[in-house]
């Protein structure tokens, strides 16, 4: 199973989805201001779009 790296997009963290990428996990994004708004996982699929692997 592949690791999350959860992220609040109210503070992102650059080196945290930095390495997240570089280490093949997954990014989940969310808003600590905005509670009632889902979080949005990006995948494997979806972090390999980011990566550019595909086209």
């Amino acid at each position: 199973m592949t690791n999350t790296t959860r992220i609040d997009m109210a503070n992102p963290n650059g080196d945290a989805i930095r390495t997240a990428t570089d280490n093949g996990q997954n990014l989940e994004l969310h808003d600590s201001t905005r509670p009632d708004v889902a979080p949005i996982v990006l995948d494997d699929f979806l972090m390999a779009v980011m990566r550019g692997e595909v086209a």
